[in-house]
Parts: structure tokens; C-alpha cells; sequence
């Protein structure tokens, strides 16, 4: 198996936003040269650019930009943990996220865990770009479907005693039913008191619209393709439920009203987030 597409196509989302729009949402300027060859030389070169956004932009636009959004989310929740204290900064199916490039914020440590095949890709693309790995990064190759978040935790220099951040973006809907309550039973274990987890989740298929149902379908007929199906589909009280059945309470799970409302509303170029998209923020229950 070779390094995910899908987490390939999300960073080029992020960096053909930063390219094109304004005002931006975030401001990822690392996801260009993570991605490597061919795609950032297609993101580069004007006329390939345009060719090949403009075919695949047509169809998923709204996705395209809820991948940049969540990241900003997700980046928005982070910012205020440390304020709060957090020091330990913990991603899931980290796939291309950039912030540990971005930043070095002094006494943070990040731990990011994702399919061996992509985690030895992108240090690769790390040690081609810097020379090595940034000291407070740490890449972790994990197997969710078969392997405990705690363990690989506890094999590196993370605290269990201290509170720490979790991003878990992009992955919840490719994965089982029993691999998502595991990999919540599984970080309740491996995070103290008071830890957070930032999520996102499509709700099912019998609350979408039309237009979001015919939207889905291409955006699942394109993880099929590239092997990466979609599997699990949750509404608000089933992932609420499954996070207090790990010992997780929620803090703010938003629809995409709400998610357009806060970060969209003032924009004039269009720019929406498909209606099935929602955003949590979970926090491990003392």
C-alpha cells in the first residue's frame, strides 16, 4: 500500500486555497511542497492549474473547501488549548497536516500518527524540504483498524499524565463503526483528564438534500476509486453517544450552518461547505 491519496488531495485543497483565495481561511503554506511531484508541479504551472481544478473543483468545490475549513478549525482549538495550558498536540490519520512545520511553539510536542506507507512519505518530503524532522515532531506509523492509539503513544515521549490536544480530521467516515468506539476507548485511555478531541463527521445519507446526496456520491465514488471507501455516517447524538460511552463529553459539535456562519459569512465569492459536514469538539470527562 502506498502513501493515501486522499491524504495527498486534502493538502492540495489547502494549498490551492492559499493559492487562489482571498481572504484565506488558512494559511498552509507548507502543503505545496509536502505534496511532491506530480501534484504540486499541476498546482504550479498556470495552464495544468487550471486544467485540473477546473474539472475536479466543478464537481466537489464545497468539499474543497471544508477541507480547508476544518483545518482551520481544528487549528482555532489548538490555539486556545495552549493558551489554556495544553502542551502535548496529538494527530490522527495526520496525513500532510503542516502545522508542526508552521510552527515551533516553545514547550509543545507533536505526535502524529498515520498508515506507515504515508508517515514514511512524508518524511521523506520533510528531510528533502529541512534535512531532518523537527525536533518537537514526531512521525508514528499506526494500523487503526488493528492497533491501540495507547500503545503507540506510550512507545514515544508522550505524557499520559499531561493534558494534550487531538486533531482527528478526515478519517472518521473511512473507518468501521467498531474502529471508531476503539479509537475513542483507546484515547481515553492514552489522555489524561481534561484533554480535547477535534473531530469531523458526515451525518447519513437519509438527512442529505439532493443537491449533498449527488455531491457525496462523487466525492465517495472518488475514495472507492482510490481505495478508500466511506463507511461510517453519524448524527449528532450517535457521535455524542459514542464519545460519552469513552468517557468524552461534547463541547461544541456544529452543523455546517453554524460552521458556514463563523467562518463563511462575510465572504462575497461564494465560497459554501457541503450540508452533511459537521465539526466537534470533545473533552475528556475528570
Amino acid at each position: 500500500m502506498g502513501p493515501s491519496q486522499t491524504a495527498q488531495l486534502a493538502a492540495a485543497h489547502r494549498a490551492y486555497h492559499l493559492m487562489h483565495d482571498r481572504p484565506t481561511i488558512l494559511e498552509d503554506s507548507a502543503a505545496i511542497w509536502l505534496l511532491g511531484p506530480p501534484l504540486n508541479v499541476v498546482l504550479r504551472v498556470a495552464p495544468l492549474r487550471q486544467l485540473f481544478w477546473k474539472r475536479l473543483l466543478a464537481k466537489v468545490r464545497p468539499v474543497s473547501v471544508f477541507v480547508v475549513v476544518r483545518s482551520r478549525y481544528a487549528e482555532d482549538c489548538l490555539e486556545r488549548s495552549i493558551s489554556d495550558g495544553y502542551r502535548q498536540y496529538v494527530i490522527l490519520g495526520a496525513g500532510l497536516d503542516s502545522w508542526a512545520l508552521r510552527h515551533d511553539t516553545p514547550g509543545v510536542s507533536v505526535f502524529e500518527l498515520d498508515q506507515p506507507a504515508t508517515q514514511q512519505w512524508k518524511e521523506a518530503r520533510i528531510r528533502a524540504r529541512l534535512g531532518t524532522v523537527p525536533s518537537h515532531l514526531t512521525l508514528i506509523p499506526i494500523d487503526f483498524e488493528r492497533e491501540a492509539i495507547a500503545d503507540a503513544l506510550c512507545s514515544q515521549q508522550y505524557d499520559r499524565g499531561s493534558r494534550a490536544f487531538v486533531s482527528w480530521l478526515g478519517t472518521i467516515c473511512y473507518l468501521t463503526r467498531g474502529a471508531i468506539e476503539a479509537t475513542l476507548a483507546s484515547l481515553a485511555m492514552a489522555c489524561a483528564p481534561g484533554s480535547r478531541v477535534v473531530f469531523d463527521y458526515f451525518q447519513p445519507k437519509s438527512t442529505m438534500s439532493p443537491a449533498d446526496l449527488q455531491l457525496f456520491e462523487e466525492l465517495d465514488r472518488g475514495g472507492t476509486r482510490r481505495g478508500e471507501p466511506m463507511q461510517t455516517f453519524l448524527d449528532s447524538e450517535e457521535a455524542a453517544g459514542m464519545l460519552h460511552s469513552a468517557g468524552f463529553r461534547v463541547v461544541e459539535d456544529l452543523s455546517a450552518s453554524e460552521v458556514r456562519h463563523r467562518y463563511l459569512r462575510h465572504r462575497s465569492d461564494g465560497l459554501d461547505i457541503p450540508g452533511f459536514a459537521r465539526l466537534c469538539c470533545a473533552e475528556r470527562a475528570v
